[in-house]
């Protein structure tokens, strides 16, 4: 690739191609994107079970319940 090539010579063009071309050039941009980035984890639910425990151990579930009522 030519060091002078630069994006508004890219979008030029990219310009010139037909929609199809163009959405052709996007899928593999994507593609090319997503292969090379990092890799998105997932946070699964159950790793947060019991992380309020020790803050709710202190409270009376009942009396809890009946202040939240009252408002």
């Amino acid at each position: 690739m030519s060091a002078t090539l630069n994006i508004t010579d890219i979008l030029s063009r990219v310009k010139e191609l037909d929609k199809d071309e163009q959405l052709t050039l996007l899928e593999k941009l994507v593609g090319l994107i997503r292969k090379n980035g990092p890799t998105k984890s997932h946070i699964k639910l159950s790793g947060i079970s019991g992380i309020g425990s020790k803050i709710w151990s202190e409270t009376s579930i009942d009396k809890y319940i009946d202040e939240e009522r009252q408002w």
